[in-house]
């Protein structure tokens, strides 16, 4: 796989289900999977995953939420410990 393309962008959620086929595709493949390690170290999604193992199916890659708030409401959830 091309370096500059995130790892996670095959499996991501958001392409192949919340977004999928709408005009926010390719935009934000663009701007967060297909750019990079500066791309990846902007998407949240990523960021979440990295610290947590995993990422909620509905957060955006440009969510206005923190990481923190992410991993919260996880916990609360009772989807990570």
């Amino acid at each position: 796989m091309d370096a500059k393309i995130c790892p996670k962008t095959p499996k991501c959620p958001i392409f192949n289900g919340i977004l999928k086929g709408t005009e926010f595709t390719e935009t934000y493949l663009k701007l967060y999977c297909e750019a990079g390690e500066a791309g990846r170290n902007r998407c949240r999604r990523y960021q979440v995953a990295e610290k947590v193992g995993m990422c909620p199916p509905d957060i955006l890659p440009n969510s206005s939420k923190s990481v923190e708030e992410i991993i919260n409401s996880m916990k609360s959830a009772g989807l990570i410990n």
